[in-house]
This record gives C-alpha cells, sequence and structure tokens, in this order.
C-alpha cells in the first residue's frame, strides 16, 4: 500500500497554490495527486468536461472517469486495462471531482480521506484564483471608466471653452484610441471614405459592428450633430472580447457635440484677451499658473444667462458678461486673476489655496451677481454657481485643477442654484453619472422612452372631474424609471427642454381634445419651464400645437412656478400676455412657498392659484395651517381668480379645504396620476360624492 504524510500534503498544497493560473493548477495538482497515491490516471471533472488530464495519453479521458458514482468504480479503459478510479469532491462553490485510478488494487479509506483532502485543498486553491481574477478584472474596470470620466470631461471643457474644432475633434479621436487601445478615426458625412463600417453606420444611423479582412473587430457609431448624421466615428481593436460599444458612443456623442457647436458659436477668439468682457481668455489663465505653486481655482457658471440671452438678444448678452466681469473683479483681491473661459463661464486664480478664503471669495461673488443689472434700461435677475478646486484634493497641476473646479460645479448646480462647493474626489463617480444621464436623455425622445399621466383635477363640491394635468415620466430601458427631478434640470440646462416640452403639450392637446368629445367642458394643465416661454417662437408654437390638436386656447392652462416668473419677469410677462391675447391662461404653481407677491399677481395675467401641497399635505393641519390657505384662498379670491388645492391625501384635508371654500383640488385622496387608459372609464364614472 502506498505511504503519505502530512509533508506531502503540505508540499501539495503549496505548489498547488503557486500556480500561476487555475489551468496550470489543475494539471499540478493531478498529476501530483496520482503520484502520492501511486495511481496511473488521473484527471478533474468539470461541468461534465475533463481538465489536466495525466496519464491517458493523447486521447480524450474516457467516459466512465467523468460520470462515476460518488462511492467509485471500477472501468475497463483502452491499453491499461481494468482501473480503480475514485472521485473526490473538489468542496463547495465548485461542481467538480478530482478522479484518481489505480491499477490492480483498489484504494483503502486512509487514502480516499487523502485524496478527498487534495480535492479540496485544489478546490480552495481555485477558487481563490477566480476571486483573484475577477478582482483584477474589476479594477481595470474601474480604472477604465476614471479614465474614461476624465477624457470625457476634458472634451467636454474643450468645447464649452470653444477651442478650434480640429483641435477638439483631434482630442476625441485620441482620447479614445488611447483609451480602447484602438485605431480611431472620424469619418465625416460627404467624405470618400473607402471605409465600409463608416458608410454602413451612417446609412443605418445605428451602431454597426463587423470583422474586417485582417480578423480585427471593427466598431462604427454614427455621429449626429444638430439632429443629422454628420459622419461616423470608427475603431479597430485587436482584442475584440475588450471593447465597449457604450465607450465608442460615448466619444461619438462628443463628437456630434463639438460639430453642433461649431455650426453655431463663432470660433473662440485667438487673442490673449476676450474681446467681450475684456478679461484674460482661458490660454492666458492657464500660463498665470507658472508662477502660483499653491494656486487654487474658482469655476463660475452663470445661472439663467441663457434666457436673458434669448429674451433680450445677444448684443444685451454682451453687455450683461461685460457687467458680470466687473463685478467679480470687484470682489477678488489684488493679485488674482479673473478670466472667461467662454460662454457664460468665468474662472477666478486666487493666490491663497486655504478653503476658508477661496468659499469667502465665491460667496462674495454669488452675492454680487444675485444683485439685479441695469441692462438696456431694464432689470436683469441671474446667478451664478460656484466650484472650487484645492491643490491639497485636486493637484497642482492646471488643467487637473481647472477640471475639478468644473466638477465641483456641476455638483453646485446639482445641489441647486447659488451655492459654492469645494472638489471632493468622490465627485468623479457623480460626473460620469451626469454625463450618462444627459446621452440617455438625448436618446429617450426619439426612442419614444417618454409618456404621459394624468392627475384630474376635481371640483370639491361634488367631485366631479373637471380637467387633467400632463405629468411627464420616463421610463429608460436601462435606468427604468427616473424621476423628473433627476432628467428635468438636465434637460434645461442642455437646451433639451423645447423639444421636450413640445412634445409634452403636443400628445396631451391630442389626448384631451379626444376626450372632450366625451367631456366637453374638460381643461388641460400642463408645465411648462421658464427657459420655453421667454423662448423665441414660444407663443406662436403653443398657438400652432393646439390649432393642430384642435383643442381651443381656453381650455389649456400654462403651470408656472413663483422663481421662474420672478427671475426674469419683463420678458415673462410680455410672452404670457400674447398667450393670454390668444385665450391661454396662466397657473401660478407652489404657490405660498416662494415669493408671493402682490405686486407681481397684479402685474401678471395670473387666471390660477395652485396652494403649495406643504401647506395641506400634512398628517393633521394645523391652525397655523388653515391661517395661510384661508389667506391665499381669500387674496385668489379677491383677485378673481381660481383656487386650487393641492397635495390634499386623506378625508380630513379634503373637509379642510372644503369648509375655507376652496373650490378645487387634486391629491391621491381623490385620484391618483394615471395613465391616458384610465381617463375614458373616470369620465364616464358618477362623481366621488354627492354635493353636500
Amino acid at each position: 500500500m502506498p505511504t503519505w504524510s502530512t509533508q506531502q500534503l503540505t508540499e501539495y498544497f503549496i505548489a498547488v497554490n503557486a500556480a500561476p493560473t487555475e489551468d496550470a493548477a489543475v494539471a499540478l495538482a493531478v498529476e501530483r495527486a496520482a503520484e502520492i497515491v501511486e495511481a496511473e490516471v488521473g484527471v478533474v471533472v468539470l461541468a461534465g468536461r475533463p481538465h489536466g488530464a495525466w496519464g491517458l495519453g493523447r486521447g480524450a479521458p474516457a467516459p466512465p472517469l467523468l460520470t462515476l458514482p460518488a462511492a467509485g468504480a471500477v472501468v475497463r479503459l483502452p491499453g491499461l486495462g481494468d482501473v480503480h478510479a475514485v472521485p473526490s469532491q473538489l468542496g463547495s462553490g465548485l461542481a467538480g471531482t478530482l478522479v484518481v485510478g489505480r491499477l490492480d488494487e483498489p484504494f483503502g479509506p486512509e487514502e480516499r480521506q487523502t485524496l478527498q483532502g487534495m480535492a479540496q485543498m485544489l478546490g480552495a486553491a481555485m477558487r481563490g484564483a477566480r476571486a483573484l481574477a475577477a478582482e483584477q478584472t474589476l479594477r481595470a474596470e474601474r480604472e477604465r471608466e476614471a479614465r474614461l470620466v476624465e477624457t470625457l470631461l476634458a472634451i467636454q471643457r474643450g468645447i464649452s471653452a470653444r477651442r478650434p474644432l480640429q483641435e477638439t475633434l483631434d482630442a476625441i479621436t485620441g482620447g479614445a484610441a488611447e483609451l480602447l487601445g484602438a485605431e480611431v478615426r472620424l469619418v465625416l458625412a460627404g467624405d470618400d471614405t473607402g471605409c465600409p463600417a463608416a458608410d454602413a453606420a451612417m446609412r443605418s444611423d445605428e451602431l454597426y459592428v463587423d470583422e474586417d479582412a485582417d480578423g480585427l473587430t471593427v466598431i462604427a457609431v454614427p455621429v449626429l450633430a444638430a439632429g443629422e448624421t454628420a459622419g461616423a466615428l470608427v475603431a479597430r481593436l485587436s482584442d475584440a472580447a475588450g471593447y465597449h460599444a457604450d465607450q465608442v458612443e460615448a466619444f461619438a456623442q462628443q463628437a456630434g457635440l463639438a460639430l453642433t457647436d461649431a455650426r453655431t458659436v463663432e470660433e473662440v477668439h485667438e487673442a490673449h484677451h476676450d474681446h467681450v468682457t475684456g478679461l484674460p481668455n482661458r490660454a492666458l489663465f492657464l500660463k498665470a499658473f507658472h508662477d502660483r505653486d499653491r494656486a487654487g481655482v474658482l469655476f463660475i457658471d452663470l445661472d439663467r444667462f441663457k434666457a436673458v440671452n434669448d429674451s433680450l438678444g445677444h448684443d444685451a448678452g454682451d453687455k450683461l458678461l461685460a457687467a458680470v466681469a466687473g463685478r467679480i473683479r470687484g470682489c477678488v483681491r489684488v493679485g488674482d486673476t479673473v478670466a472667461r473661459l467662454g460662454g457664460d463661464e468665468f474662472a477666478v486664480l486666487v493666490g491663497d489655496a486655504a478653503r476658508d478664503s477661496a468659499v469667502a471669495t465665491g460667496e462674495r461673488i454669488i452675492a454680487a451677481v444675485r444683485e439685479p443689472f441695469r441692462i438696456e434700461g431694464r432689470s436683469v435677475y441671474i446667478g451664478a454657481s460656484i466650484g472650487v478646486a484645492l491643490p491639497a484634493t485636486a493637484g497642482s497641476a492646471p488643467d487637473e485643477l481647472l477640471s475639478c473646479a468644473d466638477l465641483a460645479m456641476y455638483r453646485a448646480k446639482q445641489d441647486g442654484p447659488g451655492r459654492v462647493v469645494v472638489y471632493e474626489p468622490a465627485m468623479h463617480a457623480a460626473a460620469l453619472h451626469y454625463l450618462s444621464l444627459r446621452a440617455d436623455l438625448q436618446r429617450a425622445l426619439a426612442g419614444g422612452e417618454f409618456a404621459l399621466q394624468y392627475q384630474p383635477l376635481v371640483r370639491l363640491d361634488n367631485g366631479t372631474v373637471v380637467g387633467v394635468e400632463a405629468l411627464l415620466r420616463w421610463n429608460s430601458p436601462e435606468r427604468g424609471v427616473v424621476a423628473p427631478g433627476e432628467f428635468l434640470p438636465i434637460a434645461e440646462e442642455s437646451g433639451l427642454i423645447g423639444d421636450i416640452g413640445q412634445w409634452v403639450l403636443a400628445s396631451a392637446a391630442r389626448q384631451v381634445a379626444a376626450w372632450r368629445r366625451r367631456r366637453p367642458g374638460l381643461t388641460l394643465n400642463v408645465n411648462i419651464s421658464g427657459l420655453e416661454l421667454v423662448r423665441p417662437g414660444f407663443v406662436e408654437d403653443v398657438t400652432r400645437t393646439l390649432a393642430a390638436a384642435a383643442l381651443p386656447t381656453s381650455a389649456v392652462t400654462l403651470e408656472l412656478t413663483e422663481s421662474v416668473l420672478m427671475s426674469d419677469p419683463k420678458p415673462a410677462v410680455l410672452a404670457l400676455n400674447r398667450l393670454r391675447a390668444r385665450g391661454v391662461q396662466l397657473s401660478v404653481d407652489d404657490f405660498g412657498t416662494g415669493y408671493s407677491s402682490l405686486a407681481y399677481l397684479r402685474d401678471l395675467p395670473v387666471d390660477e392659484l395652485k396652494v403649495d401641497r406643504a401647506f395641506i399635505a400634512r398628517t393633521q393641519l394645523t391652525g397655523r395651517d388653515m391661517a395661510l390657505v384661508s389667506t391665499i384662498m381669500e387674496l385668489g379670491h379677491i383677485l378673481g381668480l381660481r383656487v386650487v388645492a393641492e397635495g390634499i391625501e386623506n378625508q380630513a384635508q379634503l373637509d379642510a379645504v372644503q369648509r375655507l371654500g376652496c373650490r378645487l383640488g387634486q391629491g391621491f385622496h381623490l385620484h391618483r396620476p394615471l395613465d391616458p387608459a384610465a381617463i375614458p372609464p373616470l369620465l364616464e364614472a358618477p362623481p366621488l360624492y354627492r354635493a353636500a
């Protein structure tokens, strides 16, 4: 009978764990196990397939070795004869066995125990190797993801700063090539491409994947500029398994943004100073770092500037930028450098990199920009969001500091305008989410991912449905249901809100026009963005859309928040008066939590007040709540306005607003938002309750 020792098992375990790969560990384990018990053959069986066969020649192991019973068996093997074969389980988490076979002499209990121990040692080594491989793969993916974020943000900064188009396109193809380890080129429509993949992607407007004559994987993604196919981004990779189509698409989207921007915005001024503000431009700003070893950066982005620029015109916009530049200069110290990076973005290079000092400078700038500007005889209200990057957390390289300050600024905008946020390394992941969400949002409208639900507006004296409010919903194939509060700010910032708002109005108008055949008096409420309201052509688009749907303008009420109406009141009043002249009505949403000014209620063509749900949707209404709601309702009635109580969620709240004389209401206690198919039966149903 063969002999074995603890030392042999120890050496076996060390050798198996030292193997460089899982396959090498299996082969070594089979050979050592067979030697220790003086067996002629061995193999590891995983999922019915042989691995690391030993002593069986060049052919595949005989089928009997792959399907042994747990107790083992005597099997006949070609060229060997009858072999006593024993399987030993590899342990939990691995459905496999270590099989050894010996001629003539069966295995004793002690040998079987030894083999089982070796099998479990092999199983532990295999599990460890797989865990290590998984960890290495995950680490590589995370590193790749971080590099993707940094590369895309660098490209975004180039586009925002209006760098020369070719420089930006070279950065896109170069960044993609470095990240993917591939040959990447941009093929523009109309070029004599000689690239079948690019032609196919542009014809189909879809991702194209194929293999070329050299056996390389070719990926081509269409590049869209201003909604039209402008070219294709083509990548050739030697490692087909290692490519990620979403990364190629991300770079293609950046190329589309750069081409779109180049078509609509003049090339950045090549001099060292911006001609509008007189400030240093980006190039000169970056040069200023050379003499500042411990400088910090403030990245400033103006809030609501686009609305002013669109409503008052570019000349007024330039005057506003010049005025902003003057206020920023008045907030910094001698020796600090203020620059205009492009568009409505500014930066400040502060010599003192102390956190408190940099934040204090940012807060002074926000307070100064918040004060009204007098532009062409009008009072204009804007704001600013500021990101701060300091050497202690963001490094000292100029581009790196500026990039990190940009990231912090995006976080400031997400937290709410008028904030100062200091960069933290964790913001990279948030930036990737933002870029990904914006890219998905660009595809959502064309892909039919948006839908509408309708929340009924109810007469409170008898429960009759008199109108519906259209509510936008986004059900993304990748993300599931995305909350409006998450995607609508990005839609406004990216300029997509106009197309989305037009789709909402057109879809809801057609739907309500159809329902009015059953309920002629049914009305429609639609929320609109302040950016939509002051967009040139908005009034004409609204009236044209309603006419196409055969929905009377008098049946439509547009809802805006108080903050939107006050942020840029004169252009808003102009647009609203033009809409009012066409019969469209206005509702002030969330009334009572913003400015709640009698002056703007007097000046604006307001038809309806919606009492903010914060006053009503409480478990128990207090006397103070009742007094506030009563005051708002009295104010509305004195001014001849409809008053709607929002957020009615239980019977006690319904009873309370009824006692106060409120005629209209919304809330989950009355009706939740409903899919379109549920509205017709509701219109045919009897009222919720009888009149008191």
